[in-house]
């Protein structure tokens, strides 16, 4: 067996030791995310996160994206988004037309609800439910959206939009303050909706257009999301699930003299298969989409576990200073 000296390993293997993770009766979350980053594996790289999400949100100079792929309303982390929302933890969010689908859904009326029985997805079928792995929506879901829509576009300018401006007058005419959409208009926070034709309610807009003068052209966004990155005097992202918003938020940043300088991804792809939701962030260095020095993690982690877990750590050590 080989034998090294203790300065030996010290200077190969760092100087710190992990600390076995201790657990109490009423320790707060931030306790718990300090005691998971002195262990390893995953349980260092969420505190990371929170590490690097404080800085981000406290750093004055740094315009904060939030890239919002996955189907993060149907597992029920919508109050976790509008919390970051009202807290001031992002100033842009781009996110996937079906985010935005289900959250105007549940606006008008109708919830997703557990599947907590035995039935085949043609039973499904059937009784008129759709399911996301655990969680089913009724097709009632999906005609509240249908009738409310026909009531709120012909209320909307009737042009041409991009997705930006499309979702900021469409959030005037919700009433749920508790929708993402209602909480961004009031909150004066800007959503782009690269893919929204992937989208049910991208499906709506494009129907109503056949015969009316509202379009949604997303290549208008391209413009305004430049001059938002060419403005930013630093730029950080939070990105969930990858996917279009994760890309489009780099490729503004590629094109544009800046680049991410704080980067936290919640992901459970993988990176052999060269897609760009498993790629790691150090990756995106190559392509200058994240600065050389930028402070950076990958959480391998399902985002309806690690995101309430990082924005409450955070919002814990930003509201006690």
């Amino acid at each position: 067996m080989l034998k090294h000296s203790r300065k030996q390993v010290r200077d190969w293997a760092g100087k710190k030791f992990i600390t076995h993770t201790r657990v109490h009766a009423g320790m707060s979350v931030n306790e718990m995310i300090k005691e998971l980053g002195r262990a390893g594996f995953q349980a260092r790289k969420l505190s990371l996160a929170v590490d690097i999400l404080v800085e981000m949100v406290k750093d004055r100079k740094c315009t904060k994206f939030l890239a919002l792929a996955g189907t993060m309303v149907p597992g029920g982390m919508k109050h976790v988004i509008t919390e970051m929302m009202k807290n001031r933890m992002v100033d842009v969010l781009v996110s996937t037309g079906a985010n935005i689908t289900h959250d105007l859904i549940e606006a008008f009326g109708e919830r997703h609800r557990w599947l907590d029985s035995e039935i085949t997805d043609v039973e499904l079928e059937k009784k008129g439910l759709n399911r996301i792995y655990n969680i089913v929506l009724p097709n009632r879901g999906y005609v509240a959206l249908e009738k409310n829509l026909e009531k709120i576009l012909p209320k909307l300018p009737q042009k041409e939009m991009s997705s930006r401006e499309f979702m900021s007058e469409l959030g005037s005419h919700i009433k749920d303050r508790e929708s993402i959409v209602r909480t961004a208009y009031d909150m004066n926070i800007p959503i782009f909706l690269p893919s929204i034709s992937d989208s049910v309610l991208g499906f709506h807009v494009w129907m109503y257009s056949q015969d009316h003068k509202l379009t949604v052209n997303t290549t208008l966004d391209q413009a305004e999301m430049l001059d938002i990155t060419f403005a930013c005097k630093k730029a950080g992202a939070l990105i969930i699930g990858g996917g279009v918003p994760k890309h489009y938020v780099a490729m503004c940043m590629q094109v544009s003299p800046r680049a991410l300088n704080y980067a936290i991804q919640i992901t459970l792809d993988r990176p052999e298969g060269g897609g760009v939701s498993g790629a790691k962030l150090e990756e995106a260095k190559s392509w200058r989409k994240v600065a050389p020095d930028a402070k950076t993690v990958d959480v391998i982690c399902d985002a309806t576990i690690a995101l309430p877990l990082i924005v409450t750590g955070a919002l814990e050590r930003i509201k006690t200073g």
